[in-house]
């Protein structure tokens, strides 16, 4: 009732804001809001000091249960374009009610066009949202690549006499996508890995590219039954399982009860860095230093 009441009360405040601010100078429209700080990184790239760029989430929040305050609705609503990651739950909650009430605001799902996986599809990586999508398109070079061409689409259409600057900037940056492909790719392959244990399962795009395998312990979005956390445990004396990884937003109690049962140790990574590049090498790294712990 009092959540309801609240996203009442902002669709008012940001009907409002519309209202007053419907003969705002052509700067105040150049202004583009993403979800999380990643794909900001993403369209700094390629839209370079044309738009300022609001984003709706914090670092230090949890992309799964984050919900917006007034004051970024209100500023969300005030934006040209919005980029959407395309299956976050606080997109689907949030944002279609908002476009109703900003029906200048253009909307782009960045992810549109990308091999998305269900939950289903990869054993023990089980992580459903509604309609079966993992949303996680941003935590792998592969992913990033359709976000990016997404966004050169968008930024064309809602300014199309800066198409010549967005396509080039575009070009550059998806030349830095190759070489960061492959530098991942090398430091994969030095260390022979081929599976990781991890609480929530965010990086099954990233296992997909690299031909990992993604072994998660979350079920569902919820905490491990008795006879799962058995399975998992045995299933990481097995594999010689030496690190389970967790998101720097999240409970680390069953991560490390695992641990524990195992004398692993529990790494922690960051999905929503706001530096993309170094962040994806980051966890590349990391992935590999377990598998010469095993």
């Amino acid at each position: 009732m009092i959540r309801a009441f609240t996203f009442i009360l902002i669709l008012l405040l940001t009907g409002l804001w519309s209202c007053q601010n419907r003969g705002r100078s052509e700067s105040a429209d150049k202004t583009a809001t993403v979800t999380i700080l990643p794909q900001k990184y993403i369209l700094e790239k390629i839209a370079g000091d044309k738009f300022r760029i609001n984003v709706l989430i914090p670092e230090e929040a949890n992309h799964e249960t984050y919900e917006p305050t007034a004051r970024q609705m209100i500023e969300t609503g005030n934006s040209a374009v919005y980029f959407k990651v395309g299956h976050l739950d606080v997109e689907k909650s949030w944002l279609g009610k908002l476009a109703e009430s900003n029906r200048g605001m253009k909307i782009f799902d960045t992810s549109e066009g990308y091999d998305l996986m269900s939950g289903e599809a990869h054993e023990h990586g089980d992580h459903i949202h509604e309609g079966g999508i993992d949303p996680h398109t941003w935590l792998s070079v592969s992913g990033v690549r359709v976000q990016a061409a997404n966004m050169l689409k968008g930024l064309i259409e809602v300014d199309p006499e800066n198409a010549g600057f967005y396509k080039s900037n575009h070009s550059l940056f998806t030349t830095s996508l190759d070489s960061l492909d492959q530098e991942i790719r090398n430091i994969l392959s030095s260390a022979g890995t081929e599976s990781f244990m991890i609480y929530h399962p965010s990086l099954g795009y990233f296992a997909r590219d690299y031909n990992l395998h993604q072994i998660a312990i979350e079920q569902e979005g919820k905490e491990p039954s008795p006879a799962y956390m058995k399975e998992l445990i045995d299933l990481a004396r097995a594999k010689n399982i030496r690190t389970i990884f967790i998101s720097s937003q999240f409970n680390k109690q069953s991560a490390a009860t695992i641990a524990g049962q195992i004398n692993a140790k529990v790494e922690e990574f960051n999905p929503s860095s706001p530096d993309w590049s170094n962040n994806l090498k980051s966890i590349a790294k990391k992935i590999a230093l377990s598998a010469k712990e095993q």
